[in-house]
């Protein structure tokens, strides 16, 4: 199974990030795009072996840790969050 990356990078308006070759819209805090790009490879990585990546301060692209932590929270039906 091939791996394709999915790249969190700073942009001008915030951070982006890259996947097969295009660019998401800007979001204004890394959270975001992290969570955004947790979304796309749930949505587009079904068939694929998806690595999402952040760029270091030394420039080179690591991957992250445990995306696990970036996830939404899930609902539940019949459950309650609390807050």
């Amino acid at each position: 199974m091939a791996e394709i990356y999915c790249d969190v990078v700073p942009h001008a308006n915030g951070w982006v990030f890259l996947s097969d070759g295009g660019q998401s819209p800007a979001y204004p805090s890394y959270r975001l795009a992290v969570e955004a790009a947790h979304r796309h490879m749930q949505s587009v990585g079904k068939r694929r072996a998806m690595i999402l990546r952040e760029q270091g301060l030394n420039g080179r692209m690591q991957r992250i840790g445990d995306v696990s932590i970036y996830c939404l929270p899930r609902q539940v039906s019949g459950a309650t969050e609390a807050r």
